[in-house]
């Protein structure tokens, strides 16, 4: 009896293997983010540019169950390395109607599409595009509500242990909706603690309400109102507990692919200690530094398909009593055998003129 059970078990591991789904996906995303920031007192002017190559391959089973894994490499134009930075996408996800779940690493855009640059500045999505951790999601796009915790740094002799931990969510009943964004980013000390620092901490929430519009075809609308409230604190002075607070209001439009987002916040200058910690403990823009700040979007999508999203930007930034320029486009090209293509492209209408 034990000689057959033994016989049985490479059938029922072949059996077992061979009834999993074996996915592939290539993906390539280029992005040109040019900054005109000379008037601003908090960011100096850049350009930014590059080429992630993302090969990838799965291994699905029940068709919620997958496994995945695959290498991110970076080429930045201009720099003498053939491949300028390396990272690697591994991730365990389950994935029905209404949940959705990831542990490893994983795109941040994926599942954080939601947060804004008060949260992300862009130099963070161009150049640290994977998150590690968890996330979780009950629900779908138009009401659901998510838990994430990132772990961003590890503590060693020399570097500072750093995490996020965020929650996230939206409500929506027709054209009526509310939705928050939060997290709280923990920067602690090297391990052994080097003598003199400490653990700083930085929260922020946004919540707002407002009404939203939705046409596959035709023109998407969003008008929204709201606040950004948080904490900064630096634990080694315990007095330096600081609660900025401030007003946030939202208008975006798109019709026919041209499209543009606004985002106002007025309020306390926020970034208190960034004299101190800069980028180590703030992953946000810098603008907020300022006591009101407009970001205006302009965009055009110039390709649509199932294959190919190209896009072409020219923001505004409103602070400091200067108008400051910034001009961005992004192309982002997936082939893959994860579903059925249908071959459809968006021809938009502004496209006959070419």
């Amino acid at each position: 009896m034990k000689r057959n059970i033994f016989l049985l078990l490479p059938v029922i591991f072949c059996a077992s293997v061979f009834a999993q789904e074996y996915r592939w996906k290539v993906g390539l995303d280029y992005f040109f983010d040019n900054t005109e920031y000379g008037k601003s007192s908090f960011i100096d002017s850049e350009t930014m540019n590059g080429v992630w190559l993302n090969p990838m391959g799965s291994i699905v089973w029940d068709g919620k169950h997958s496994v995945n894994a695959g290498v991110n490499l970076l080429k930045i134009p201009g720099m003498d390395k053939a491949i300028d930075k390396v990272n690697v996408t591994m991730y365990y996800q389950y994935n029905s109607p209404k949940i959705l779940f990831r542990a490893g690493s994983f795109p941040r855009s994926e599942v954080l599409g939601n947060y804004n640059n008060f949260f992300f500045k862009d130099s963070v999505n161009n150049f640290l595009p994977l998150m590690q951790g968890v996330f979780w999601q009950i629900g779908n796009n138009r009401n659901f509500f998510n838990a994430w915790f990132d772990r961003t740094g590890y503590a060693t002799p020399t570097k500072h242990e750093h995490f996020f931990v965020g929650l996230s969510g939206k409500a929506s009943q027709g054209l009526f909706f509310a939705d928050f964004q939060s997290y709280m980013f923990h920067y602690s000390n090297t391990k052994p603690a080097t003598p003199g620092q400490g653990v700083s901490e930085n929260l922020q929430l946004q919540a707002s309400s407002g009404l939203e519009y939705e046409n596959e075809n035709g023109f998407n609308g969003l008008i929204a109102a709201g606040a950004l409230m948080g904490y900064e604190r630096d634990r080694r002075f315990e007095n330096e507990l600081y609660k900025p607070i401030g007003f946030v209001a939202r208008a975006d439009a798109e019709m026919w692919g041209i499209g543009t987002k606004n985002t106002l916040y007025v309020g306390s200058p926020r970034m208190r200690l960034a004299d101190t910690f800069g980028g180590d403990l703030y992953w946000g823009t810098q603008f907020l530094r300022a006591e009101s700040y407009l970001k205006s979007e302009w965009y055009i999508r110039l390709i649509e398909s199932d294959f190919v999203k190209a896009r072409f930007n020219c923001n505004l930034h409103f602070t400091e009593s200067n108008v400051l320029f910034q001009q961005m486009l992004t192309v982002s090209v997936s082939i893959d055998n994860f579903s059925p293509k249908n071959g459809r492209k968006t021809v938009y209408p502004w496209m006959k003129i070419f």
